[in-house]
């Protein structure tokens, strides 16, 4: 090779890619062994600079030709049996880059690699159909034709999505594709009104929307936070979210829930969201109003103190016959302050029961209703002055007005 063609690029079908520490065992001979990083030449260390090589070939025997390494180790995709690669070779060095020409992002091969890799014109002689093959490459890049039964035995161990459509770009786009419908999506306008409006956005998706799942194979798609798996979108200036809640809880505490969500905001929707701190402190912080909405139960539950503190009104609102309870088990409630307490005078005192004051104040008006009066001329006829009788039956009628219909205070 001369000096000015140093490298060679050709396109090659993927034998086997290593995965596992398990999947170097094999490699055992000199043969085997591809000089990678530093002058190292062995694979029986099985470490993770061996990762992500793969076993190649572009000729339709499938005769192994060489092993490849990913040419950026830090950001590839591990290529799959039957998928094409571009690989690079340098010297006796062999990398890879993906190749992509199909209409779904799941499964990424080109079925004449042999053609579009050699570029050589089918001699006089050979199958035909190789001719055509050749004549479509040599004018589009691509070829149609369909895989040998002996390609699709190699790659029938991973199973072909073709559900799984491309996100439909934006200008300036740098979109991120896994196989199974997770992107990330780099943008300027995507979600801009105007299309216009410079808004630096992060969009990450994962699990496409299954409604489109039916879409012709080619049909470019959006991600919706409604719809996909799971969504974080991190947005900024003009992005407008089209984000629609499912909680149908009406809001009454919360009043100032954003009618436009605009703006540099961060969005999760997911069907489920766990938020761990596994050592240190959980916090959140609002300059406006924080609100939690739920269609089912809210609980706090803590090892040590619960403590709330405001600088205006607390309101505990249950909406019609439902109650609220305070419980403490041996411990002691305080409403108002919790320092104090004593008996009479005290700025704390205890509580009454209303049954137990109802009964005892009962018991001294029958007391006084039966009460004899001692006098030099005799005891008096038992119970009060007559014009006193009727004033105690008055009092002793009222006095279950003193009793809460609401409100409830335990013995113990």
């Amino acid at each position: 090779m001369s000096k000015q063609s140093e490298f060679e690029t050709f396109l090659a079908r993927v034998r086997k890619t290593y995965i596992t520490k398990d999947d170097f065992k094999d490699l055992k001979t000199d043969e085997d062994f591809v000089r990678v990083y530093n002058g190292n030449k062995s694979f029986d260390s099985k470490d993770a600079r061996f990762l992500g090589a793969i076993e190649f070939d572009r000729d339709e025997g499938y005769k192994l030709e060489n092993y490849a390494f990913p040419l950026d180790k830090n950001n590839f995709t591990f290529p799959i049996a039957g998928e094409t690669v571009l690989i690079i070779k340098s010297s006796d060095e062999y990398f890879y880059i993906p190749y992509t020409v199909t209409q779904y992002p799941n499964y990424r091969e080109d079925y004449k690699t042999s053609v579009v890799g050699d570029k050589k014109p089918i001699k006089k002689g050979d199958d035909k159909s190789k001719q055509k093959d050749y004549n479509e490459v040599n004018s589009t890049g691509t070829t149609s034709n369909s895989p040998s039964k002996k390609e699709e035995d190699k790659s029938k161990k991973y199973k072909v999505n073709e559900k799984v459509k491309f996100l439909e770009p934006t200008e300036g786009d740098t979109i991120l594709s896994g196989r199974v419908g997770n992107t990330i999506r780099f943008s300027e306008f995507f979600l801009t009104p105007d299309g216009k409006t410079s808004s630096p956005s992060i969009f990450i998706r994962n699990f496409q929307d299954p409604t489109l799942d039916d879409k012709p194979i080619g049909t470019m798609v959006k991600e919706d936070i409604n719809k996909d798996g799971s969504s974080v979108y991190i947005t900024s200036n003009k992005v407008k979210i089209p984000f629609k809640e499912t909680t149908k809880k009406e809001k009454v505490a919360f009043k100032d829930y954003p009618s436009t969500l605009e703006g540099h905001q961060i969005y999760i929707n997911s069907d489920r969201i766990l938020i761990s701190a596994k050592k240190e402190e959980f916090i959140l912080f609002s300059t406006k109003t924080a609100g939690i909405i739920t269609d089912a139960k809210f609980t706090v539950d803590a090892k040590d103190e619960i403590y709330m503190h405001n600088e205006k009104n607390i309101t505990l609102h249950s909406k019609g016959s439902n109650n609220i309870f305070l419980n403490s088990d041996s411990g002691k409630i305080y409403l108002g302050k919790d320092k104090g307490a004593g008996q009479d005078g005290a700025d704390v005192q205890q509580m009454v029961l209303g049954g137990e004051l109802v009964k005892i104040l009962k018991d001294l008006i029958t007391v006084l209703e039966n009460q004899v009066f001692f006098t030099p001329s005799g005891p008096t006829p038992p119970g009060p002055q007559p014009g006193d009788k009727s004033k105690l039956a008055q009092i002793k009628g009222q006095l279950n007005k003193i009793l809460s219909k609401n409100n409830f205070l335990s013995a113990k």
